[in-house]
């Protein structure tokens, strides 16, 4: 791979050769068996000390929170292949305690490689500069990406209009990004391109989205122009787009209200959301939209009303109470879900969200992650017979569950799980509670 002779930057490396010893010194010497066994990846002594620990009461906070940092970071090291690439992508939300094993692991010159450098790219732990220089002539189109990414800075507007143009959906993707986040008005054109012709649809919709963090009359017409072809997910990204300062500001306002009022289905449904989001004259507009759809829209349409509503308006908050005794067990769930944050419905929702935990289908399973969202500590002893029974998503929602009740040493059970995606995860969350 031409200009791959050196991954890490001199930041990077400091990291790598001070930070990475330092960290796992600190938790190997002296530290409690439990970290030396989840550091060697022994899952079954793991399980065995983990269930020892929480039986003796000697699995506090703290140390769930090392042993989280632990999992976390040797499943990072572990990985391989696409397995790597995932587990990079899990932990996005508590990369900060793990930039370590990322850099170390942007060390090997392979598509997860480039994964962990983009990453630390997103966190400010790598230079625009170094990685552009580096990777714009990769013969990897995951490296490429990485080059992609970082030209965010004006100076890189040439390279950047190139990569949308590659031929690998990953550069193009990563410089649509980029795109969104220079704002140049240079970029247009070759934005609003790839918005209609650009064969992969995600790329088309992070164009669109670019095109309206450009913004101006040019942007906000071209994106009307384009929306009749445009199909439901990228008139979806239209509407985000309308939405953004710059667009916004040109036109964008009234395509929102045109949107809302003349369209129909959930590009309808996410304009009237926009418009009750960013406030205003028009709010009022929005509201009265999303009570329609709360009532009469069809299944989908309903859900996404019921998310987006905004519960201080009357019509809204009637409407979201009608729904909370639908026959749509899914509609309900939701609506209990967010009428719980009312303080005059609370009682009345955390019953209503009781009744539908009993059951073991998909529906029990969300009004019990709601109920523990809620800080409904009844729910307890449910969670953790969904922790050692259920499937593999079960499980994973009942220890996010114990999570947000504070229950740091229950949810460790699941540091020792069976599937790499549910510790990971698991564990990711404990980093992010634990700080």
């Amino acid at each position: 791979m031409q200009g791959s002779t050196t991954v890490l930057s001199d930041e990077s490396k400091m990291w790598r050769w001070v930070v990475l010893p330092t960290m796992l010194l600190a938790l190997s010497c002296g530290a409690p068996n439990v970290i030396h066994t989840a550091l060697r990846g022994d899952l079954a002594t793991l399980k065995r000390q983990i269930h020892e620990r929480q039986q003796a009461g000697t699995l506090n906070d703290t140390l769930v929170g090392e042993l989280a940092t632990a999992v976390a970071g040797r499943e990072l090291r572990s990985a391989v292949g696409n397995a790597a690439i995932r587990r990079i992508r899990q932990v996005r939300g508590c990369a900060g305690p793990l930039v370590p094993v990322l850099a170390d692991r942007a060390e090997q010159l392979d598509d997860a490689g480039a994964e962990a450098a983009l990453l630390l790219f997103e966190i400010n732990r790598r230079l625009d500069s170094a990685l552009v220089e580096r990777y714009a002539v990769a013969s990897s189109g995951a490296w490429r990406a990485v080059a992609a990414r970082a030209t965010r800075a004006s100076r890189y507007g040439n390279f950047r209009r190139q990569f949308i143009r590659d031929a690998d959906q990953r550069v193009r993707r990563a410089a649509l990004r980029a795109a969104g986040e220079a704002a140049s008005l240079d970029d247009l054109e070759a934005v609003l391109e790839a918005a209609q012709l650009d064969p992969d649809a995600l790329s088309r919709s992070l164009a669109v989205r670019a095109a309206g963090a450009i913004g101006g009359q040019r942007a906000t017409l071209a994106l009307k122009d384009y929306w009749p072809r445009a199909q439901e997910t990228t008139r979806m990204m239209i509407v985000e787009g309308w939405a953004l300062p710059a667009a916004y500001r040109a036109g964008g306002r009234e395509r929102l209200i045109w949107a809302a009022e003349t369209e129909s289905a959930l590009p309808a449904i996410a304009a009237a959301g926009a418009l009750v989001r960013l406030g205003g004259t028009t709010a009022a507009l929005g509201a009265a939209v999303l009570a329609r759809a709360i009532k009469a829209g069809t299944q989908a349409e309903r859900r996404l009303a019921i998310r987006l509503g905004d519960l201080s308006d009357q019509a809204v908050l009637a409407a979201s109470k009608a729904a909370s005794k639908d026959d749509d067990r899914k509609a309900r769930v939701m609506a209990l879900a967010r009428l719980v944050g009312v303080e005059r419905e609370r009682v009345a929702a955390i019953t209503g969200l009781r009744e539908l935990s009993k059951g073991k289908d998909r529906i029990a399973v969300e009004a019990r992650a709601a109920r523990a969202a809620a800080g409904d500590s009844s729910v307890t002893p449910q969670l953790l017979t969904q922790l050692q029974r259920g499937s593999s998503h079960q499980r994973r929602v009942a220890a996010l569950g114990l999570l947000q009740l504070g229950r740091l040493s229950s949810a460790a059970t699941a540091l020792a799980d069976d599937d790499p995606a549910v510790r990971t995860a698991v564990a990711c969350s404990v980093v992010i509670a634990a700080r």
